[in-house]
């Protein structure tokens, strides 16, 4: 068909669909109706440029107004797991070009078929590489297309940096006020960190950490359509555990956040959603009804506030994955020392499904062992081979990393794995125990591809937990139960050493050698309160005994005294472990602690006539 008879098959099939009343009570299409039409027009074979001068008809705007209200006002770079209003205008100005066809439309996630449309609209328009990535030449290209004048790009971060406060704050007080809140979409069965409410916190002249924030559920929902709900950060990390619904429709998020002075941090209450089948079509909103700061800091704002509302779906395939064991986990539990460096306390791997690729975002260990945050050191948590230092939570508890570093994270292809590590030192701690477990199934931050939402992992247990064995259990609280690390007491070895040969002893000569031990300390380092030296003499006079030495010292490598001076018995220690006989004993009262490893230690001392 030509351009020609395709322009006039396309404008007979608008002139027919918007001609079905009165010029004046003519209801706009609907943006499927005019997808179906250049879906139409695209089976025929129309050009870019005859399908965008149809979209622009039937929508009622320019060729190249990407949605109603005017061109697009890009900030950044996009690509493959940006979330966004830019998006969604890039999106909407694809749907005019022709090359954007996704039958829901635009939705602002950057996922695959964006990616292949942008590929496409780089190709018509002479964008080279044409790789899917909308980036400063690309943005360009749409300027000198679209007819704006572009606006300097920033340099995608990540936002760690709060942005400058909207709202002034005098004295110590903290502002609360509602952010730039998600457009209202689908909340899939079993998706996680759904966002509903973005928030601003600003401080004033002082810091301000907020102890608590109360979350009430509202719209036409039921709460068992949601499985917890959360608090997110900037990157999109999870602070703090997911909370349930009360009798009325609240919840109380408990974790800590800091709000430095003169800035703002933006947070989002979030919601994972249960696996159901009898709420669909209903519409859940999440308010903040009540903001508690550490030391009853003033908080200004009018609340509540409210997000977006989101419409409970139980019908959309999301992607999804399954977990084994990793194979770098001790898989049983263990005995170790004090002092081993390295160790890998617990693996788990992820395999995407088939529905879409996946992307790694975070993840969260809890080590629920009595060991203490200061009995461990130099702790890693490693994805794909790369080692991430993690964030530990106030109680110590809770090691998070973050693994996007401002892009969409770790991309595991369908089909695929990845397996996801913690490692550490035992520094101190006998007698306690390490286990890095995941207690619940949200601990491990995922996301779709293809429709963004976040990923709960099946319940695929293997164990029912508490079995010496790690395992993914029937239930959570732990969900992955990791083998256990008893850290095992020090031991000490004493034995004579070589390394000080033997010599003649002057008589009434202070500081002479008298013999040397080896202290082998392995583990930790280890205190003892008391020291028998039992000594022998091989040749003797009528009044020959070991009260004859005095002033004797225990001396370290580096010639300093960790014991003594004492002086000898004629007695010896004919008791315990140290019940060896002899002529008498020189006993050392100071209470010692011999680190570990191998040490020399020299006896010193002086010879009575």
């Amino acid at each position: 068909m030509s351009n020609l008879k395709t322009k006039a098959f396309a404008l007979f099939i608008a002139a027919a669909l918007v001609s079905g009343g009165s010029a004046a009570h003519a209801a706009p299409l609907t943006q499927a109706q005019i997808s179906a039409i250049i879906s139409l027009l695209q089976s025929f074979g129309a050009d870019a440029a005859t399908i965008s001068s149809v979209n622009s008809t039937l929508s009622g705007t320019s060729v190249v107004t990407p949605a109603a209200g005017g061109t697009c006002s890009f900030t950044g770079d996009l690509t493959i797991g940006a979330q966004s209003d830019d998006v969604k205008c890039l999106q909407n100005y694809l749907i005019g070009a022709g090359h954007f066809t996704f039958s829901g439309g635009a939705t602002g996630y950057f996922g695959s078929v964006t990616k292949s449309a942008v590929s496409a609209w780089q190709t018509a328009n002479g964008v080279s590489p044409a790789v899917g990535y909308f980036g400063s030449i690309s943005r360009a290209k749409y300027s000198s297309v679209a007819g704006v004048t572009p606006t300097t790009p920033t340099t995608p971060t990540t936002p760690t940096t709060p942005t400058t406060p909207t709202t002034v704050v005098t004295g110590t007080g903290l502002a609360v006020v509602a952010g730039v809140q998600p457009n209202g979409s689908l909340a899939p069965d079993s998706a996680t960190r759904i966002p509903f409410t973005v928030l601003k916190f600003t401080a004033g002249a002082s810091d301000v950490t907020v102890d608590s924030l109360v979350v009430e559920r509202t719209g036409l929902a039921n709460d068992a359509v949601f499985s917890g709900i959360v608090l997110l950060d900037e990157k999109g990390i999870q602070l703090g555990v997911a909370k349930t619904l009360n009798s009325l429709h609240q919840t109380t998020l408990t974790e800590d956040f800091t709000v430095k002075a003169g800035e703002t941090r933006i947070m989002t209450i979030g919601a994972n959603r249960a696996d159901t089948a009898s709420y669909a079509g209903q519409i859940a909103y999440f308010n903040l009804v009540a903001v508690n700061t550490v030391g009853g800091v003033a908080v200004t704002g009018a609340l509540p506030i409210s997000g977006a509302g989101h419409t409970i779906n139980e019908s959309l395939s999301v992607g999804s994955v399954t977990m084994l064991r990793g194979a770098t986990d001790p898989s049983s539990n263990q005995s170790k020392e004090v002092g081993l460096t390295g160790y890998t306390f617990s693996a788990v791997r992820i395999t995407a499904g088939s529905a879409e690729k996946v992307y790694l975002e975070s993840v969260r260990w809890y080590q629920s062992g009595s060991a203490a945050k200061g009995d461990l050191a130099n702790v890693k948590i490693i994805a794909d081979g790369k080692e991430y230092d993690p964030t530990v939570s106030s109680d110590g508890k809770y090691y998070t990393a973050s693994f996007g570093n401002g892009t969409a994270g770790i991309l595991i292809d369908k089909g695929f794995s990845k397996d996801i590590s913690i490692k550490g030192d035992v520094i101190g701690g006998s007698a306690r125990t390490i286990a890095f477990d995941i207690a619940k199934r949200t601990d491990i931050g995922m996301k779709g591809e293809t429709y963004g939402y976040g990923l709960t992992p099946l319940q695929t247990n293997s164990c029912g937990g508490s079995t010496g064995t790690a395992c993914f259990t029937n239930t959570e609280d732990p969900w992955y139960d990791s083998a256990i690390v008893t850290i095992s007491a020090g031991t000490m070895t004493v034995s004579n050493s070589t390394s000080v040969a033997s010599q003649n002893i002057s008589i009434n000569q202070a500081n002479q050698v008298l013999g040397a031990v080896s202290v082998d300390v392995r583990g930790e380092p280890i205190t003892v309160g008391a020291m028998d030296f039992n000594f022998s003499l091989g040749s003797e006079g009528s009044d020959a005994d070991v009260n004859d030495l005095t002033s004797v010292s225990l001396y370290n490598e580096n010639g300093a005294v960790v014991a003594g001076p004492v002086d000898g018995s004629a007695t010896p220690d004919t008791t315990g472990a140290s019940s060896i006989g002899g002529d008498g004993v020189v006993t050392f009262t100071d209470t010692v602690t011999f680190p570990t490893g191998v040490h020399i230690y020299t006896l010193k001392g002086k010879l009575g006539t």
